[in-house]
C-alpha cells in the first residue's frame, strides 16, 4: 500500500530533477513571495522508497518511466551535445533511483502508485505546479 501526501515546500526539499527540468514554477515563485504564493511538494513512498514531486510534469515523467518494461542503454553519446560534463559528472534523475523499483514486483507496485498519485492530482487533492 503506498502513502501519498503532500507537504508545503521549505529549503529542505530539493528537486532531484532539474537537469531534465529545471526549477519548478512553484519554487520559483515561493522564493520571490513565499506567504502569498505557496508552493506544495508532493510526496508518494512506495516499496520501501520516497518519491519526491515539484511539479506534475516530473510526477508524469517518472510514472511513464516506470510503465516501461524495458529501458533503452543510459549512456548518453557525447557528440550530441546533450552530454553536459564528464561521465563521472552527470547523472540522470532515473540513474539515481535504487535499482531494486526496477525488478517487476516493486516496479508493478510504484506503477500503480504513481497512478493514484497522478489521478489525486487530477482530482484536486493535491495542489502542485503545473510546470
Amino acid at each position: 500500500m503506498a502513502r501519498i501526501w503532500s507537504e508545503p515546500y521549505n529549503e529542505t526539499h530539493r528537486t532531484r530533477m532539474a537537469w531534465e527540468f529545471g526549477e519548478s514554477e512553484g519554487a520559483a515563485r515561493h522564493h520571490r513571495a513565499p506567504t502569498l504564493e505557496p508552493h506544495h511538494v508532493l510526496f508518494v513512498r512506495v516499496a520501501g522508497f520516497t518519491f519526491e514531486f515539484h511539479s506534475v510534469e516530473q510526477l508524469r515523467a517518472c510514472q511513464t518511466y516506470y510503465a516501461a518494461k524495458h529501458h533503452p542503454s543510459s549512456r548518453l553519446p557525447v557528440g550530441t551535445g546533450e552530454y553536459g560534463g564528464d561521465h563521472s559528472e552527470v547523472q540522470r534523475w532515473f540513474e539515481r533511483l535504487p535499482l531494486y523499483l526496477r525488478e517487476e514486483p516493486k516496479r508493478l507496485q510504484v506503477v500503480t502508485a504513481l497512478d493514484d498519485a497522478l489521478h489525486r492530482v487530477a482530482l484536486g487533492e493535491f495542489a502542485l505546479a503545473a510546470v
